[in-house]
């Protein structure tokens, strides 16, 4: 199985029988949100899909599959998001097919997809690797694989000895505890990648997701066994220096 990280997305493409393209978490009409909140942006839809669609022409898929939460508004559906949706799923099918796993901002996304674009929300099997959105407990059948997933949209700061830091989204690629597939003793090594958010508005730091986890696969993340990635697949560190995760079980 051969890995490429795209620093242009951030994005992941996966050789294995297909050349298989992964984006998590666009959250499309993201700026109508925060405008409802006092943030005023323009929108940056369009600009979005372009740079989809340039890391499609980049890479030369054989599919695309994006990792969950394409809208932003819960519950419904916002004014921005009906008008760039269409615009969206109409660009990214003249280029490839693609699929899509729901996430916890996609209520309602089915009435914009044909019905063979969707897949389970609990995860599927895409080319011998795991896909999820993250926010669910996954099937038993991706236990023993690589499982991809988007939602905790995972960014780290690195700082120097006069406190430079540099804010990034990165990758978070570690073994998942056999308890989150209900003790399948005799399956080991499941790794999760938590692929970083499309959405340049977006990020979550991780010692904030993993000093309190919020999600299944969090939960289930062996800190010790995590490393991360920058978007262009440079080693960062390991995730339990990253977070001084020792220092939580200091009294």
């Amino acid at each position: 199985m051969d890995i490429d990280f795209i620093p242009s997305g951030p994005a992941v493409l996966i050789e294995e029988e297909e050349r298989v393209l992964f984006v998590a978490d666009i959250h499309m009409g993201i700026e109508a949100d925060l405008k409802a909140h006092g943030i005023y942006i323009k929108s940056r839809g369009k600009e979005r899909v372009r740079r989809l669609m340039d890391c499609i022409k980049e890479t030369d898929p054989d599919m695309l599959v994006i990792l969950g939460d394409i809208k932003h508004r819960i519950p419904g559906t916002s004014w921005q998001e009906l008008s760039e949706l269409p615009y969206l799923f109409s660009n990214i099918r003249k280029l490839i097919p693609f699929y899509i796993t729901p996430g916890n901002h996609d209520p309602g996304i089915e009435d914009f997809l044909r019905p063979d674009e969707c897949l389970n929300k609990e995860g599927s099997i895409l080319d011998q690797v795991g896909v999820m959105h993250g926010h669910t407990k996954p099937l038993k059948n991706l236990a023993g694989r690589l499982i991809l997933c988007g939602h905790h949209h995972p960014a780290l700061s690195l700082s120097d000895e006069v406190g430079i830091a540099l804010r990034s989204p990165c990758y978070v690629i570690g073994e998942l505890d056999n308890e989150l597939f209900d003790n399948t003793d005799d399956i080991k090594n499941t790794r999760a990648l938590l692929i970083p958010s499309f959405n340049e508005l977006t990020g979550y730091g991780i010692e904030k997701t993993f000093r309190s986890p919020f999600s299944p696969i969090s939960r289930a993340l062996i800190i010790n066994t995590a490393e991360c990635l920058l978007p262009d697949g440079t080693y960062a560190g390991d995730l339990n220096s990253l977070i001084c995760y020792d220092d939580i079980k200091k009294p």
